[in-house]
């Protein structure tokens, strides 16, 4: 048995509604097939802020969340948030690389 044979029809694109001539059983034109990236590094660059750098000098001084909540009176959950917030923020993915960057930038931010 053979396989069918697609013509070439005109079809509108289910995305973006652009006429194109699909061959197969193609539902999506070509331009639209390509992924989609968000660019995370064209956001505008937001300092931390007071708490947050507060914050980031603990960890550079390599304490522990439960450390830096008792010096802070927050409590350890806290912590977690502001280091998930920070690290996004920052574009860092963990402790390590985050007090890199306050050594690297010490003097650029108040505390």
């Amino acid at each position: 048995m053979s396989e069918p044979t697609y013509v070439a029809t005109p079809r509108n694109c289910f995305r973006c509604g652009d006429e194109f001539t699909a061959t197969d059983s193609a539902r999506i034109c070509p331009k639209c097939r390509k992924p989609v990236t968000h660019e995370r590094h064209a956001l505008p660059f937001k300092p931390p802020s007071f708490r947050e750098n507060q914050v980031i000098e603990r960890v550079a001084l390599g304490l522990a969340n439960k450390e830096i909540a008792a010096q802070l009176h927050l409590a350890e959950g806290t912590i977690k948030e502001y280091l998930n917030r920070i690290f996004r923020k920052l574009k860092v993915t963990n402790r390590t690389e985050l007090a890199i960057w306050a050594i690297a930038h010490r003097g650029d931010t108040p505390a």
